[in-house]
């Protein structure tokens, strides 16, 4: 997510240009640039005078930006811009986005707002006798320290028998679970000095519940995933690849469970809302602890560029007198003000009761029907 700098930026005109550029083929930005824009120009020939000259001046500079932008490995960007307001900021972004395009008061944030937050793993691999860890957030995989090892002596108890094979196998699965200990121990580490959001296990499936079982209770309530592998020989880049699948199972999984959360306590009468109607209304009294919005439901409203104060419609806030903006999308401008007011914002994309409603949140304190 772009700095505050950029959530702060206004224009008292409504001049403000909000530009995402998903990066096209190669010798395509100058051509979707100029789609971005046409919409901008349309709208703005409704406005005044003094918003058209600096529409225009805008739209002349980002198309001079089409060759910069070409060349720059970015997978998208965003380009905020108003001339009447001394305002031009360019960014390259490090995800996708829908490119598209709004005109306002304020910056359009919602395909960064939208963007998912990388999911912090914590990685335990491991078979009898050899025990490596790991954190992974997004493509970035990092082993910590060197690996662990256990001597649990002989591979095969043939030569034993009676007591003494007893011992021996007794001997080596200490051995073993102590080497299991020690490398959840580093994983615990970790998990208190920033914490994980899940962990994984990779191992034999005869193996996964005894480690888990081994881990310190703080990593036992993390949600945890597992894969079948041998410790010995596993590579960083087939480690990455499991774990691109398994994170989004658990992306998944963490969705649908937050959107069944916030449906079940509304429906229980609890802190929470549903629909844009009252989660327009907990906005505007700063009541919204945990927003979350399903897929690209969005819909038009109305914001004041004075005081914030969101609405499906009107021409003159409520609250502070000052005129109301027109937005294409208030549900964008209803995540901006839960952020400015120190709440969470969850975008999904899984199939959730809150389809139905399109928007709900977890609200601090009860908000009347």
């Amino acid at each position: 997510m772009l700095g505050d700098p950029i959530a702060g930026l206004r224009s008292p005109t409504g001049s403000l240009l909000s530009v995402y550029l998903d990066h096209p083929s190669r010798g395509g930005v100058s051509a979707l640039t100029s789609d971005m824009l046409r919409p901008i120009k349309e709208r703005a020939s409704s406005m005044s005078r003094s918003v058209q000259k600096s529409v225009r001046r805008d739209s002349d500079r980002i198309h001079q930006l089409a060759e910069q932008l070409e060349l720059d490995p970015a997978p998208s960007f965003a380009v905020f811009a108003s001339d009447l307001d001394g305002i031009f900021v360019v960014e390259s972004l490090t995800h996708q986005v829908d490119s598209t395009s709004t005109l306002g008061p304020r910056p359009y944030l919602r395909p960064l707002r939208a963007a998912p937050r990388p999911l912090r793993a914590g990685v335990l691999v491991a078979d009898r006798t050899e025990a490596r860890v790991f954190i992974a957030s997004g493509e970035l995989v990092e082993e910590l320290g060197e690996p662990l090892t256990a001597d649990i002596g002989r591979p095969n108890y043939g030569g034993f028998s009676g007591y003494r094979e007893h011992t021996a196998r007794a001997h080596a699965g200490e051995t073993t679970s102590r080497m299991w200990k020690e490398a959840g121990l580093r994983l615990l580490g970790v998990h208190q000095d920033r914490p994980l959001d899940y962990l994984v296990i990779g191992a034999l499936d005869e193996f996964v519940e005894e480690i888990g079982r081994g881990l310190h209770s703080y990593l036992g309530g993390l949600y945890r995933t597992s894969f079948a592998v041998r410790s010995r020989g596993l590579s960083l880049a087939v480690l990455r690849a499991e774990l691109v699948d398994l994170g989004a199972e658990v992306r998944r999984n963490r969705q649908a469970a937050l959107a069944g959360r916030v449906c079940d306590t509304a429906w229980s009468g609890g802190h929470a809302v549903l629909g844009l109607a009252k989660s327009i209304e907990s906005a505007n009294v700063q009541a919204i602890d945990t927003l979350v919005v399903s897929g690209s439901f969005a819909r038009p409203g109305v914001v004041c560029n004075g005081c914030g104060h969101l609405s499906r419609s009107g021409e003159v806030c409520p609250v502070c007198n000052q005129t109301m903006f027109q937005v294409h999308d208030v549900v964008a401008a209803v995540m901006d003000s839960v952020v400015a007011a120190g709440g969470k914002v969850h975008h999904i994309g899984v199939s959730s009761p809150l389809d139905a409603e399109g928007i709900g949140a977890i609200t601090r304190f009860q908000i009347q029907n």
